[in-house]
């Protein structure tokens, strides 16, 4: 590490070395039988959880801590998400395999209403290249996820892009998926997209990283939070350091696997957007 550079690991999930066992299986589209990738899959309020592959297919652990009365979570954007107490699940299996089909469900955009008056810009959240200080996520983490709330003062808000800092990373790729939440009781809410917002990460790669939103047509009248979730590493099984270069004050919340619970912490995280109403 070099002199001067702090990195804060904010979100690490135990060895499971004592796993009591695995469960495998692949998630397809309802209607066309396709496969659906990217699924968030946990078991509701605990740390074990995973993300589907490109191809639908998952594998996820459950620890001595998970019993039957438990619940293992499937949600996706753009589709109804699906759950399962643990103690029905051997049932399910088909061919050792638990096999998931998931229902669209496309939620209503609001209309962003059209007047000639002058726009204007300004940009929200922690904007920071410091290099001095970062939060960093860890490879064993697929799900889970960091963000920061956005705050939003005019009604109408449209946010047009996304923007942080990568301060140091060692792997060969990254995959994360942008999710933006409602506020609710103060607390991250529903997911507003319709839509999965890819972003990949280069080999090694650094530097500031802006994401084109113009053609999601995000608005907001109220704040929002802006995370990113952790989907894909490679290597997979190499612990790496990925770090963001963050802000000494104000407040990042996250989360350390897939359907655990959103918890807050002190200093932000560098998510910043543009945004103009």
């Amino acid at each position: 590490m070099k002199s001067g550079l702090l990195f804060v690991l904010i979100l690490l999930i135990s060895s499971r070395a004592f796993a009591q066992s695995s469960v495998k299986g692949v998630i397809t589209d309802a209607e066309d039988n396709k496969p659906v990738p990217y699924v968030s899959i946990g078991i509701i309020n605990k740390t074990d959880g995973t993300v589907s592959t490109v191809t639908g297919n998952f594998k996820i652990d459950l620890d001595v801590q998970v019993n039957d009365s438990d619940t293992l979570k499937f949600s996706s954007v753009g589709y109804k998400s699906k759950a399962f107490l643990v103690a029905d699940i051997h049932h399910m299996l088909s061919d050792s395999l638990l096999r998931v089909s998931l229902e669209k469900s496309v939620k209503e955009l609001k209309q962003a209403d059209v007047n000639y008056k002058r726009v204007k810009v300004k940009i929200l959240g922690y904007e920071t290249e410091s290099k001095l200080f970062g939060y960093g996520f860890s490879s064993n983490v697929m799900g889970g996820q960091a963000g920061v709330r956005i705050p939003i003062k005019h009604s109408n808000t449209s946010i047009e892009n996304f923007s942080f800092f990568i301060i140091r990373n060692s792997f060969e790729r990254l995959t994360f998926r942008l999710n933006v939440y409602q506020i609710t009781d103060g607390k991250p809410g529903t997911n507003i997209l319709n839509d999965n917002i890819i972003l990949k990460i280069g080999d090694k790669q650094t530097g500031k990283i802006t994401v084109d939103l113009s053609s999601y047509h995000i608005t907001a009248d109220n704040d929002v939070l802006v995370g990113l979730e952790w989907i894909e590493a490679q290597p997979a099984t190499t612990t790496g350091t990925f770090a963001i270069a963050a802000v000494l004050f104000g407040s990042t919340y996250f989360k350390q696997a897939s359907q655990y619970y959103w918890q807050k912490r002190r200093t932000g995280l560098g998510f910043s957007v543009k945004a103009d109403y």
